[in-house]
């Protein structure tokens, strides 16, 4: 936390939206050494029947990154069970020696975790900030807020959006974005069950729709309704309790009776995806970019691809190191992330049909799960690691995610996770019997932004990984000019100058 008159006039950065997906993006870039602002509207974090599901993907992310406690790289893989349009039976597996497949984990509980070592840092964060407009011109951003009724500015170098799906920053800025009009309404509160023993748990399909009880004896219970048959009348008016109460009735075909109901709210299958997360000075994060039908758990998971996909190439080019351009890539490779969920939200709203269709896909889905191969890929696909898919340290070629591996360096065993860790903000590149002539290439122009590692049981496999795990190149490095090239095109740089200072070597 801050108070506003702390402020200064100019950051290097601006987040605004200081939510999980804001707060890690804030928070990789000051442990990078990069000077942030993060602008938060509401007064402080409040516990929603929000996300509480952190696939596999996102803890390997959040691993690397030294924010969740590395594995063990010995351990096996892990699987677990999940659902797919409400069906449950989909195998989501981790590869070994990544750490669980799933974890309970909800939004809330990571927005503490990443504000309170912001603060650690010494970053600013101000609460009860609302942000009213975002303006731009070449060498820099505008943000006017307001905070404790009085309006304010600050000027960035960049302004990250990270404020959610009524983002005014995606609003101000006027990001095209592609939209998709809502055929399904859904309504979501918590509530004591009266008889918790009896309620129906679980998703659970009727002919009238569809009730989803998270059952919890004594505290709270989640609760939420899916009618497929339409969307809301008036998406913007009040849920009450007791329009909540006589929905969940109805499509339960029995009365589930409830009382002291809270945080409610409607939400339906509407869409938006801009289409680009680039906008000059400003970049977007999480639902600022991308708003999509819940199912799966999916939503935080995408914003926290974002974060990390974003971070690291943000925090080069603030330093200098890096043209703009690679903020490019960050938005190719989460946009396309991104229209991967809305793709399946779709398909999983479709099969979740009452009626003969929605048997009929249904009847389909029961087919593919029974397939062992068909059902671990789905669940891939849930997880996000589809995007990229894993692959073995030795095996990995550019565009995969290297797994975890144990490694045999020069001061002794380890393994990737915790190379990562170590090398905080910068890649790695990871050697085997060339590692001194790769070490004599790289470290003049890029030492300061890849670790040169010499990993003995490579071989003469050299593999480049960027930190947010992606294979950036890998094979053996020969004359030099293939990794050179690749290496300026990943973390900026001249690619030129690198072969000059390397012949100047030798």
């Amino acid at each position: 936390m801050t108070e506003a008159d702390d402020l200064r006039q100019h950051y290097r950065i601006v987040v605004v939206g200081g939510g999980p997906v804001g707060s890690l993006t804030a928070l990789e870039l000051a442990r990078s050494g990069i000077d942030v602002l993060v602008l938060e509207a509401a007064p402080h974090t409040t516990d929603v029947p929000k996300a509480g599901t952190i696939h596999a993907r996102s803890i390997q992310l959040l691993t690397r990154r030294g924010h969740f406690a590395a594995p063990d790289v010995d351990a096996g893989a892990a699987s677990t069970t999940f659902h797919y349009a409400g069906v449950w039976g989909l195998e989501i597996t981790a590869p070994p020696g990544e750490g669980p497949a799933i974890a309970g984990i909800g939004q809330s509980d990571l927005e503490r975790l990443f504000t309170a070592r912001l603060i650690g840092l010494g970053t600013p964060v101000l609460k009860a900030a609302m942000v009213t407009g975002v303006d731009q011109d070449d060498g820099g951003a505008t943000v006017t807020f307001t905070h404790e009724g009085r309006t304010r500015r600050v000027t960035a170098d960049w302004v990250v959006g990270a404020d959610g799906a009524r983002s005014i920053v995606r609003r101000s800025v006027g990001f095209p974005a592609t939209e998709t009009a809502p055929t399904a309404a859904a309504l979501l509160g918590l509530a004591v069950l009266d008889d918790p023993a009896t309620a129906p748990r679980g998703w659970v399909r009727t002919e009238r729709g569809w009730t989803v009880l998270n059952v919890n004896h004594g505290g709270f219970s989640r609760i939420i309704t899916f009618d497929l048959d339409g969307p809301h009348e008036d998406h913007r008016r009040p849920l009450t309790a007791e329009e909540l109460q006589e929905t969940v009735d109805r499509f339960a075909v029995r009365p589930v009776p409830f009382r002291n109901a809270r945080s409610l709210s409607r939400f339906s299958d509407y869409s938006r995806l801009v289409d680009d997360y680039r906008f000059g000075r400003v970049l977007l994060v999480g639902d600022a970019a991308h708003v999509h039908f819940p199912l799966g758990g999916q939503g935080l998971n995408l914003g926290i691809g974002d974060a990390v996909g974003l971070s690291w190439r943000l925090a080069l080019v603030a330093r200098g190191q890096a043209d703009p351009s690679v903020l490019d890539a960050y938005s190719r490779e989460r946009h396309a992330c991104a229209a991967g969920v809305i793709a399946n939200v779709a398909d999983q709203r479709e099969r979740m049909r009452i009626g003969v269709d929605g048997d009929r896909l249904r009847h389909e889905l029961d087919v593919l799960l029974e397939d062992r191969d068909r059902n671990r890929a789905l669940g891939s696909v849930i997880s996000a690691q589809s995007q990229p898919a894993p692959s073995t340290l030795q095996d990995a070629a550019r565009g995969d995610f290297a797994a975890n591996t144990v490694l045999e360096t020069d001061t002794g065993v380890t393994d990737l996770i915790r190379l990562h860790v170590a090398a905080g903000n910068r890649g790695l590149l990871l050697g085997g019997d060339a590692s001194e002539s790769v070490r004599a290439l790289v470290e003049p122009c890029w030492g300061e932004r890849v670790r040169v590692i010499r990993a003995r049981n490579l071989g003469p496999t050299t593999v480049l990984v960027r930190p947010d795990g992606e294979v950036a190149w890998s094979g053996e490095p020969g004359d030099g000019s293939e990794l050179v090239a690749r290496l300026a095109e990943t973390f900026g740089g001249s690619a030129t100058r690198a072969r000059l200072t390397s012949a100047g070597t030798r």
